[in-house]
């Protein structure tokens, strides 16, 4: 790659990438004419904020009759991940396991910034139709359920958070904190937004939850706090740890699919639940930062193996990165733009080592990669609900991209010391190597040693033989000869 081609890719690249950007760190964009919007005219009605005053909704009665004492094991399930395929199966299986295994519920210890849509909506499923009590229980203390996790905890049959813990900011917004609307069009905003409205009305309606706080979670993205949720009927209990929680849900009574039960967990036994080896690496591949360390290493091993071919061992290591990337890929919110700015940046780095100046391109290249990779997560991608604040933080990309940056200049400076180098094989190779005269050289040609093989050779002048020569010219299968005066 030619450095004026790998400046094209970068600046190509960029300005997809600078379209993603608000950019207050240069010049503002020039101001664009555009129609006035009625809903830019009636700015005067009041934002939504999480000191609006909600009512909390009416208890339901429960089913008539007296409870079904539920016993059994406590099923617990920990959910401290991304809401990927990985995760999603993982609690599937334990609702299922749990059912096998007639627990009388399956706790899911949870702290997410939210995940797939799509994996929430099978999560969500897989609660509502439970035959067995499932408890979502937000914990520890610092911990959040957002976006995807909001939808997951108001399904439980019982809601409960450790104190100061949070729940909410469901609403898609962009990398820029911009409206989708702003982005991607009002048909899209209106698509996305009113599908998770639709998602997120009808979970809280069927658990008897505040409906309207769900919504302005929805569209407003507003959070509430432990204390505030179960003021406004959001969840159902606030509970500093497990053991308290299991205190306070022994002979709990609740709605299970139209029958009145009670729980019974004074004493019940506690098992946790593994994920299985596949459902551990999903949710291991679902982690930004794993994600991009994958990529850098699978780039550093198909680099090591073109510089030396016939490793092997780089390049089967760096391909298998760059699929291991890719999966992780399909499982985050990644931004078009953003890729390709980082790859643009990658490309400079490379470009480097076969045009070395200097470091220029390995300086654009690394910034166009650091910048790449911070603005990687993109969370309004309509098929995730994710929290704004996914996203790779600085002290994240850093010590990645200066360790590709050192790679890239040891292997330019190795560049540069190769071509300095004198050539030692070849035809090049030949020229300064002394030989020895076996049957007398002159402008007609002879016969001379040299390198270990036997070789026609002429000069300008009659050697005998025994004398010692020296290459001084290759002509196709011809040595040109000088005598070597003076030495041996």
């Amino acid at each position: 790659m030619s450095a004026r081609a790998a400046f094209l890719v970068a600046f190509l690249a960029s300005g997809a990438a600078y379209a993603q950007l608000p950019l207050p760190f240069g010049a503002p964009a020039p101001a664009e004419k555009k129609e006035t919007k009625k809903s830019e005219v009636e700015a005067d009605e009041p934002a939504v904020t999480n000191d609006k005053v909600y009512t909390r909704p009416a208890p339901v009665p429960l089913p008539e009759g007296p409870a079904r004492v539920l016993t059994g094991s406590v099923a617990v399930v920990k959910f401290d991940a991304i809401v990927s395929p990985g995760m999603g199966e993982y609690v599937v299986e334990a609702i299922e396991r749990a059912t096998r295994e007639q627990a009388q519920l399956v706790l899911i210890e949870m702290d997410t910034p939210g995940g797939l849509v799509s994996t929430t909506e099978k999560m969500v499923q897989a609660i509502l139709t439970s035959k067995v009590p499932v408890v979502v229980h937000v914990t520890p203390s610092g911990a959040h359920a957002a976006s995807a996790g909001t939808f997951i905890t108001l399904a439980a049959h019982v809601a409960a958070m450790s104190p100061a813990t949070r729940i909410g900011a469901a609403h898609p917004v962009t990398g820029g904190g911009k409206d989708p609307e702003a982005e991607g069009g009002k048909h899209m905003a209106a698509k996305v937004e009113n599908d998770l409205l639709a998602l997120v009305e009808g979970i809280a309606k069927h658990r008897n939850r505040n409906v309207e706080w769900a919504k302005d979670a929805v569209q407003h993205s507003i959070s509430a706090p432990a204390d505030r949720a179960l003021e406004i009927g959001v969840i159902d209990l606030i509970a500093t740890d497990r053991q308290d929680l299991l205190q306070k849900l022994d002979g709990y009574e609740l709605d299970l699919n139209g029958k009145k039960v009670a729980l019974q967990t004074r004493g019940a036994r506690v098992v946790e639940y593994q994920p299985s080896l596949r459902d551990r690496l999903l949710a291991l591949l679902a982690d930004p930062g794993v994600a991009m360390l994958l990529g850098v290493l699978g780039l550093i091993g198909i680099m090591v193996e073109i510089y030396h071919p016939g490793m092997i061992a780089p390049g089967v290591m760096g391909v298998l990165c760059i699929l291991c990337s890719l999966i992780a890929m399909e499982q985050l919110p990644i931004d078009v733009g953003a890729a390709l700015l980082a790859l643009a940046g990658v490309g400079l780095l490379i470009a480097e080592t076969f045009t070395p100046t200097h470091g220029v391109l390995g300086v654009l290249g690394g910034i166009g990669l650091t910048i790449g990779l911070l603005l990687l997560m993109d969370p309004s991608n309509p098929d995730f609900a994710v929290d704004p604040s996914l996203s790779l933080s600085l002290w994240d990309v850093l010590p990645l991209v200066a360790l590709l940056a050192l790679f890239v200049a040891y292997l330019s400076v190795f560049v540069v010391r190769r071509r300095r180098t004198r050539p030692t094989t070849g035809s090049e190779g030949l020229i300064g190597q002394v030989g020895q005269v076996l049957q007398a050289v002159g402008p007609e040609g002879g016969q001379v040693f040299v390198a270990g093989e036997y070789w026609k050779a002429r000069a300008t002048e009659t050697i005998p033989e025994q004398e010692s020569v020296e290459v001084v010219k290759v002509e196709g299968l011809v040595l040109e000869v000088r005598r070597r005066h003076g030495r041996a």
